[in-house]
């Protein structure tokens, strides 16, 4: 009897472990994390410009391999950067939609104000 006990323990575990780490891996991401590709690229995103800032390419380029790291963090981080263009006054949606491209960057999600974080299929699981 308490070998079933222990058995039923080992598999509520296996079960539970997944979603736990799901769960704790997105309330552990901070949008501040993503502050500076947003501080850096804000001025393009408004205006545009002949070709993407340097320094937004640089900041995107960090985002995308020091930040983006699993499924969960891109989800966050796709919500971070929607919500923070949404909020950006007179923003030109083709500059912001040319950022990952205009710097040779391929993310997991397009830069655009009606981006659906959720249904992407992102390549890091």
């Amino acid at each position: 009897m308490a070998s079933t006990n222990v058995v039923a323990l080992i598999i509520c575990i296996a079960l539970c472990a997944p979603l736990l780490s799901m769960a704790m891996a997105t309330a552990t991401f901070p949008c501040c994390d993503v502050k500076p590709a947003l501080d850096a690229c804000k001025n393009f995103a408004m205006h545009g410009g002949a070709c993407v800032p340097k320094d937004c390419c640089y900041e995107a380029l960090k985002l995308k391999n020091n930040i983006i790291d699993s499924h969960h963090h891109t989800i966050a981080a796709c919500h971070c950067i929607q919500d923070a263009a949404k909020k950006l006054p007179h923003i030109n949606a083709a500059a912001f939609a040319s950022i990952p491209e205009g710097c040779g960057i391929l993310l997991p999600f397009n830069f655009r104000l009606d981006m659906n974080c959720e249904r992407y299929n992102i390549f890091y699981d």
